[in-house]
Formats: C-alpha cells, structure tokens, sequence
C-alpha cells in the first residue's frame, strides 16, 4: 500500500525544532568562547530542568561519592556533554505531554524507554566501548518516532495498533505497510532534523534490524539487543504488541556472550528501580 504522507509532512512546526534550551546549548557548543559558567546560565534559566538535572546528577544512576551543589560542578563532575545529554531527555519527555492514553500509557513507554537505555549502557560498558553514556540515550529516544505519530496521526495509530495487535505483528512491519515508513526511521529524521549527532539518525532507523545498518551498526545492535531485554523483562512498553525477538547474528556482531548478556540482564534489573524513580519521579 503506497503512502499518500511523506515523513517530513508529520514534523508540525512544533515538533520542526528541537527544544529550545537545548538548541542554545548546542549554540553555546558552537562557540569555542563558552565558558561552563555559560552554559550553566542556559540552563538555570528553566528552574525546573535545572532542578531535575541536579536531582539526577546525585542520584544511583551515577553513583557519586559526594553530592553535586549546582550546574556547573555536575558538568565538572559528571561532564558537559552528558549534562547536556540529560537535559535533553528531560525536556524531551516535556515536550511529548498529553499523548491520550488510549494510545499509549506515557508512564509504561518512558520505563520502556529509560530501562533500554539502562541496557544499552551496561552493554556497551561490558564490551569496553568507547562514551557508554551516549548509548543511553541513544536508547532513550530510540522510540521518539511513535510518539510523532500519536501526536501527529493518532487515528492512523490507533488503527496501525489495533492491526499489530489483532495479527501479532510488530508495530514496524504494520507502519511501513500503512504509512511507507515505520517509527524507527521517523524518530532518526526527527532527530537529524534537531541537529543531533549523527550516530542518532543513521543508527536508530535500524534498531530493529540492525544487520541492515551501513554506519553506526554495532550501536543499532546494541540497541536492538537493549530493546528485547527490556521486552523480555516486561519492563514498560512503548506500544509493541508481543516480545520482539532478538535478530540472529546480533550478539556475535558485537563480541556479547551469553554469559555477558545473562549478567547484563541482572544489572538491568537491580539498577531499574531507582533510574526510573530518578527520571520520572
């Protein structure tokens, strides 16, 4: 069935930017004069976010010996980057309110999300790859497309639900035959179209078939190995009517043994509770 909506028609011109504090600091980034002081002002200037921040930044998810006082001692301690990271999240869960729950239940898709970025992360730590933290939140948003589409096109993703449900088929499948695209590659232009760094949009099109990836796959992987243990767990959904199973080869592509994946899906577990608590909350 051909589509008559093009992906770029469901970006409304509030979706078209990302938010707006984080695309001041990826100006501030821009400008090799910022100081930490500047960007800490940046973000100060939403109370809210500022407090959020600061909560997590002292919270078990980082596990620090003393507690972080403001800002711009989180960005010394924990770094820049991943301050930013976070605020990123943050107003990302912000900015998708209101999703009426007929659809989908906003608490169960971010504890689906929030633990696959756990995963993801602990994966990447086992395997001794390079900026672990990236991958989490890379798995965080790994699903921002099908919120585009309960905000965009809610009856059409009422309907793409009801049909993975009646048929027992992934939501991915059903998406591409009724829209010509499926939320993975919805979120990846989404977020090429923020600004983010590549390895978003070229990875988490190909999340749930990540031996299709030309670049960034073993990140798509990991992903992909991240979203069917949070399903197996049953730890939140987005959406998806079954368990996904995991793509063969997956694990080999990326050095994970079953030992590994055994102990990562432990950790997963024990560090869900209080991550969660920390961002939800």
């Amino acid at each position: 069935m051909s589509s008559k909506i093009q992906i770029k028609d469901l970006i409304s011109e509030n979706l078209a930017v990302a938010p707006a504090i984080y695309h001041k600091l990826q100006m501030a980034l821009a400008n090799p004069d910022s100081t930490f002081q500047d960007y800490a002002e940046i973000i100060q200037a939403d109370t809210g976010l500022a407090a959020r921040l600061l909560k997590i930044s002292n919270s078990p998810f980082f596990g620090l010996e003393s507690k972080v006082e403001s800002i711009t001692h989180a960005m010394t301690i924990i770094g820049l980057e991943q301050i930013i990271d976070l605020a990123l999240v943050s107003m990302v869960i912000e900015k998708f309110k209101g999703i009426p729950k007929e659809l989908v239940l906003m608490d169960q898709f971010w504890r689906h999300s929030i633990a696959c970025g756990l995963c993801a992360r602990l994966i990447a730590r086992n395997l001794d790859e390079p900026n672990p933290e990236r991958y989490y939140l890379v798995g965080i948003l790994h699903d921002i497309g099908s919120l585009v589409f309960y905000k965009e096109i809610p009856i059409q993703a009422r309907l793409i639900l009801s049909e993975a449900q009646a048929d027992k088929r992934y939501l991915s499948e059903v998406e591409k035959e009724v829209l010509g695209f499926h939320h993975a590659e919805m979120g990846g232009y989404l977020l090429k179209e923020w600004g983010l760094p590549e390895v978003f949009y070229e990875a988490i099109p190909f999340v749930h078939h990540p031996s299709k990836a030309t670049n960034y796959q073993n990140v798509a992987t990991i992903i992909h190995l991240a979203d069917c243990v949070t399903y197996h767990l049953e730890l939140g959904n987005s959406g998806e009517p079954g368990k996904p199973s995991i793509e063969p080869g997956s694990m080999a592509r990326v050095g994970l043994t079953e030992e590994t994946f055994n102990k990562v899906q432990d950790e997963t577990l024990g560090q869900y509770s209080l991550t969660v608590d920390t961002f939800l909350s």
